[in-house]
């Protein structure tokens, strides 16, 4: 992904990369990866983004979509690491003590 403080615009939106690495729409201080991940993941378009995040104008939306696909490779792998992540939080997570408790109050009631 793009260096820190690169800026990507139109003339009404703007993707910044935040100090930690992050792209964001300039103003919303929202991630370009969830914008992707609505389009790729929900099948979103525009219209239907907008719906999910209407602090955000079609302009940006449209942005932080040609921002992803410009960088789809690294998004994507990205997107894959954090699922794999999440996966493996789940499994170790499976037996804990916490989930042992909630599965014998769901047990009793």
């Amino acid at each position: 992904m793009a260096k820190p403080k690169t800026k990507t615009s139109d003339e009404s939106a703007e993707i910044i990369v935040n100090e930690q690495g992050v792209p964001v729409i300039a103003g919303a201080d929202f991630k370009v990866r969830q914008i992707a991940m609505d389009y790729i993941e929900m099948g979103y378009d525009v219209a239907g983004i907008q719906g999910q995040h209407p602090f955000l104008s079609r302009a940006q939306i449209r942005l932080a979509i040609s921002y992803y696909l410009k960088n789809k490779k690294s998004f994507d792998a990205e997107i894959e690491d954090s699922a794999r992540e999440y996966e493996r939080l789940h499994r170790e997570s499976a037996n804990s003590l916490i989930r042992q408790k909630l599965r014998e109050r769901r047990a009793k009631g």
